[in-house]
């Protein structure tokens, strides 16, 4: 190790909705900075001014920098970060910056990227994104085009990196042909603290929640979102209860499509079996985990699946999609099933593998055990770490 290694660093993480929004990205940098200021880094976040949070603010220690911004539509609080270069340059010197990492390359990354140029600070740049989550919403018939525009963006941002961090080999796959051939790059879990996130008593959950104790429950945690095709595991009920009526289908998150769904099991005559639990907080999801017996992820597009490792880690049997564009699908082995992609029918039968064999649900949730223990994200943190000195070091 060289000097430079020894010296702890100063580091500006870009990501403009930093706060209490509960998207994958904004929890691994919320999760990766406190881990780095815990090994005695200096972090920044540079964000929007949000409605929780209009002034500079703090999360876990860590002080945030906020900006005018620009809400999102259907985003869950999303907000564009619009500093200025000369703002940024000022934060950048004063909080003596070593690197910039861009975690979302969103409006604040181009002002982050110019200002870390001018005064040549290291940048790195984080891959979290891919069109199937962002154009859901628009008209089929321009996704393919919007898909390439923000595919040429995400190249501008690449392009101005020392390095590029992948959350799985498959986002490099099918990512990296964005870059230069020779652009130096790093897999990197967003992990999982395999030291909360851990099987434990429930205590009061059902109570609270309203959750039926006797039941097979199978539970959904993430963003109630139109990749998510939660539409999927609600449309899977009626067939499950055509063989066992002993099942409650909870689902943890906020999203704008709630309301189709509310509605879909309406229709379906399903409220009886469903409970929407709404945005829980960080100790609840832990008893979310746990207060399931069968962790299903219908969507079919995720560069990892932070939610599928946390399952995993609770000691829960996973079900997910075979789809193309998902990568939590690598994580099936042994510890649970894949389905055809959007198939109800398909969804269901696999489900009823594990609820009518509790022995084989056990044995499924004992691997997804074992196998979180990987992705410990105490691990993937000493990789930034190493990320960071090396691209110092070039």
């Amino acid at each position: 190790m060289t000097g430079a290694q020894k010296n702890k660093l100063n580091i500006a993480m870009i990501c403009d909705p930093i706060g209490p929004n509960k998207s994958g990205v904004v929890i691994s940098t919320l999760r990766f900075s406190k881990l780095l200021k815990n090994k005695g880094h200096h972090v920044i976040f540079i964000g929007a001014r949000l409605k929780e949070h209009k002034e500079h603010s703090y999360h876990d220690g860590v002080k945030a920098y906020r900006y005018r911004g620009l809400p999102v539509p259907k985003s869950g609080g999303w907000r564009l970060a619009f500093p200025t270069v000369k703002e940024l340059k000022k934060v950048f010197q004063e909080e003596k910056i070593n690197v910039v990492h861009i975690l979302l390359p969103m409006s604040g990354a181009i002002v982050a990227i110019r200002a870390a140029k001018a005064l040549n600070i290291k940048i790195v740049a984080h891959s979290h994104s891919q069109p199937e989550n962002l154009f859901m919403d628009m008209p089929k018939i321009i996704q393919p085009t919007l898909g390439k525009i923000w595919n040429k963006w995400l190249a501008w941002v690449y392009s101005k990196a020392e390095i590029i961090i992948y959350p799985t080999k498959f986002g490099h796959e099918i990512l990296h042909h964005l870059t230069e051939k020779d652009k130096p790059f790093v897999v990197v879990s967003n992990g999982v603290n395999i030291e909360r996130y851990k099987p434990k008593d429930v205590e009061d959950f059902h109570s609270r929640f309203n959750i039926p104790k006797n039941t097979i429950n199978i539970m959904y945690l993430g963003r109630l979102y139109p990749e998510k095709s939660l539409d999927t595991l609600i449309k899977a009920i009626p067939h499950i209860l055509k063989k066992h009526q002993n099942i409650h289908v909870m689902l943890a998150g906020a999203g704008h499509v709630r309301p189709k769904l509310e509605k879909l099991v309406h229709d379906l005559n399903l409220k009886k079996y469903v409970t929407f639990l709404g945005l829980v907080s960080d100790e609840d999801k832990i008893l979310t985990y746990n207060a399931g017996d069968i962790f299903v992820s219908p969507s079919f597009a995720e560069l990892e699946g932070m939610t599928v490792l946390e399952a995993m880690a609770c000691g829960k049997p996973v079900i997910v999609p075979d789809a193309p564009m998902n990568a939590a699908r690598f994580f099936i082995d042994g510890n649970g099933f894949l389905f055809e992609t959007q198939n109800h029918e398909d969804l269901a039968e696999k489900m009823l593998q594990l609820i009518t064999n509790p022995d084989l649900l056990k044995k499924m949730g004992k691997v997804s055990f074992e196998k979180s223990k990987h992705y410990d994200i105490h691990k993937s943190v000493s990789l930034l770490e190493e990320t960071y000195y090396s691209v110092l070091n070039k």
